[in-house]
C-alpha cells in the first residue's frame, strides 16, 4: 500500500509540475519498491492519479467538462462523451504499467549503488564524531 501511495504522490507532483508525460515517474517510483507485480503497483498509482485529476475536473466545473467531453467524443469518431474519461484513465494506467516495469528493472541496479553510498556516508559520519 505504501508503494502505491509513494507512486501516487510522485505521479501527481510530476504531472502538476512537468506535465502529463512525466507522470510515468510515479510508476517508476512504485515499481522500485516492489519485488513482485511492480507493473500492477505502477498502473494503480498512476491510473489513480489520473482518475483523481478527472474527478477534480468534474467537481470544479461539471457543465463545461460535460460539454468538452461531448466535443472530444465527436472529434474521435462519434464516441460517447462518457468514454473519454475512461480512455484517459486507461492511458494513465498504461503509463504506470510501463513505469512500474521500468522501476522493477532498475531496482537491481540502483539498490547496490544506494547501499554503497549509504555505507560510505555512514562510515564518515561515525568517524567524524569520534
Amino acid at each position: 500500500m505504501i508503494r502505491i501511495l509513494i507512486g501516487l504522490g510522485t505521479a501527481i507532483i510530476l504531472h502538476l509540475i512537468l506535465g502529463w508525460a512525466w507522470s510515468i515517474g510515479g510508476g517508476i517510483a512504485a515499481g522500485m519498491y516492489c519485488r513482485r507485480r511492480a507493473w500492477l503497483a505502477g498502473g494503480i498509482a498512476v491510473g489513480l492519479g489520473w482518475a483523481l485529476f478527472v474527478a477534480h475536473t468534474f467537481i470544479v466545473a461539471p457543465e463545461p467538462t460535460i460539454r468538452l467531453l461531448a466535443i472530444m467524443g465527436a472529434m474521435f469518431g462519434g464516441l460517447p462523451g462518457a468514454l473519454i474519461p475512461v480512455v484517459t484513465v486507461f492511458v494513465g494506467g498504461l503509463l504506470g504499467v510501463v513505469g512500474g516495469a521500468l522501476g522493477a528493472s532498475m531496482n537491481p541496479v540502483l539498490t547496490p549503488l544506494w547501499n554503497q553510498l549509504r555505507s560510505r556516508f555512514s562510515q564518515r559520519s561515525h568517524s567524524a564524531i569520534r
